[in-house]
């Protein structure tokens, strides 16, 4: 038994497809086959059984991989040591990221992190919705995921900024030349907002709930997920959209994005840091959920705001 056997052993265990486990390994799929097979003779077990065109792993080898997970971990956790020791801390981080963040505060910290660690560590993202990255997340996928909200008791979620909620018109709808509203003058127009089922819709029905906001008199049409469909509904249909301020909301000058004075609309979508409570990560990815923290990134402030704090 050597070490290539038990990183081939994890890899395919991971894809579960001996095709796209060796060209990720750069090796045959014979190659592989038969340091699998050498693997299980040795052990006296199988580790795989088919399952359609894939392959999923026995009992057996869901209890040998816990034990690979780690032992593989710990001798990573040695070479990144020894290397940030040297001051070449290396290694990859895989992390799951939804929109927003990727077009800004992501690479912004990565780039920080880099320039404090050094440009060997290698950073793996992935998109998606928050619900689907940290259901990932949770079968160890990713070593962390930036995203809105989500809690469960394996997970540790942290804070680390919020996105404001405005309205957005065109400049030649009667609210534009407002420097601020409420709830109370959007009564008597569409407005367009989030779906009732998504997190930031289930936040924004506890919002109006706590500002008191006049629902029965408020035209909510409440069909949409994302920012990108909001701006560009109210862009071209001259309608009111009630949407987070973020990267995504992408409109030209001829809109205004007006600030909402209602008690909670300034931090009112958290962006957060998930990952698991209990896990073996590399020293790579540890020391980044750490830096993650603490980085304070500039306060994005979309050009269209009218008012700026």
């Amino acid at each position: 038994m050597n070490l290539s056997q038990l990183y081939y052993f994890q890899h395919l265990a991971e894809v579960q497809h001996y095709t796209r486990a060796a060209e990720d390994l750069y090796i045959t799929q014979p190659a592989l086959s038969h340091a699998i097979a050498s693997l299980e003779d040795e052990l006296g077990c199988s580790l795989f059984q088919k399952d359609g065109r894939n392959m999923r792993l026995t009992d057996d080898g869901k209890l040998f991989k816990r034990y690979v997970d780690e032992g593989l971990n710990a001798i990573d956790n040695g070479i990144s040591e020894l290397k940030s020791r040297h001051g070449m801390l290396s290694g990859s981080i895989d992390i799951g990221a939804i929109a927003t963040v990727r077009a800004g505060y992501l690479p912004a910290a990565m780039k920080a992190y880099r320039d404090e660690h050094g440009p060997l560590v290698e950073f793996h993202v992935y998109q998606g919705i928050t619900s689907l990255l940290n259901q990932y997340l949770e079968q160890g996928v990713y070593d962390l995921v930036i995203g809105g909200p989500y809690y469960k008791s394996s997970l540790t979620t942290k804070v680390l900024m919020y996105q404001e909620l405005a309205v957005v018109v065109p400049k030649t709808h009667p609210l534009a030349n407002h420097e601020s509203l409420t709830f109370n003058d959007l009564v008597g127009y569409d407005v367009i907002t989030y779906r009732k089922t998504s997190i930031v819709g289930e936040l924004l029905t506890k919002l109006l709930e706590d500002c008191q906001a006049p629902e029965d008199k408020l035209n909510l049409i409440r069909n949409y997920d994302d920012e990108v469909i909001l701006g560009a509904i109210a862009q071209y249909e001259g309608v009111v959209a009630l949407s987070l301020v973020t990267p995504s909301l992408k409109i030209d000058p001829s809109m205004a994005i007006i600030p909402l004075e209602e008690e909670g609309t300034k931090e009112f979508y958290p962006i957060c840091m998930t990952y698991r409570s209990k896990a073996f990560r590399s020293v790579a990815a540890q020391r980044f959920i750490e830096f993650i923290e603490t980085f304070e990134p500039p306060k994005f402030i979309h050009p269209l705001l009218q008012s700026e704090e």
